[in-house]
């Protein structure tokens, strides 16, 4: 592996879930299982603790496992090997991915744009959180977090070159403390 230049943003495609196997073969749970970037790439980068730049890594074998993605990374010969990696993001700079349509956002897009209701600033979106039945924003109040689900019942519209989400019906949404 060898470490990557300064580039400006990176999107996370998955994350390194457990070794499959004894020879190497590691498990990745994929962000977005709809997406086959993970399976057509032929190098990309781990991301390792914070403040710790990408690692650059070819990519050897990818597969379609039973609710995972099987790979097989350059330099990964082991179980041992694949262990020390559990838990890592594989990521990709911000400009491999494929242009958007009108109207289109990547979930990373979302993360730091403030959140109104109406004309009210409510507060920012942290996270995208995505459940097996609707994925949420996670916005931070000033009294805790809302978990919004991204449906048009609660969510009116996103801007992201304007930097808000519109959302709505608010009062139905718990708001949660400290997490």
């Amino acid at each position: 592996m060898t470490e990557a230049e300064d580039p400006v943003s990176w999107i996370e495609l998955g994350v390194i879930a457990r070794p499959h196997g004894v020879s190497g073969e590691i498990r990745v749970h994929v962000f977005n299982p709809d997406s086959t970037l993970l399976e057509e790439l032929a190098e990309l980068f781990v991301l390792g603790e914070e403040g710790e730049p990408p690692s650059l890594v070819d990519v050897v074998s990818t597969r379609r496992g039973p609710k995972a993605l099987l790979m097989r990374l350059a330099g990964v010969e082991s179980r041992e090997d694949a262990e020390a990696l559990r838990g890592l993001s594989l990521c990709v700079p911000r400009e491999a991915l494929p242009e958007l349509e009108e109207g289109e956002y990547y979930h990373a897009d979302l993360i730091g744009l403030l959140a109104y209701e109406g004309d009210r600033t409510v507060g920012e979106v942290v996270e995208v959180l995505d459940y097996p039945s609707v994925e949420c924003l996670k916005v931070k109040t000033e009294k805790g977090f809302l978990e919004v689900p991204m449906l048009p019942e609660w969510l009116e519209r996103v801007d992201v070159q304007g930097g808000k989400v519109h959302l709505k019906a608010l009062d139905d949404i718990p708001l949660q403390k400290g997490r």
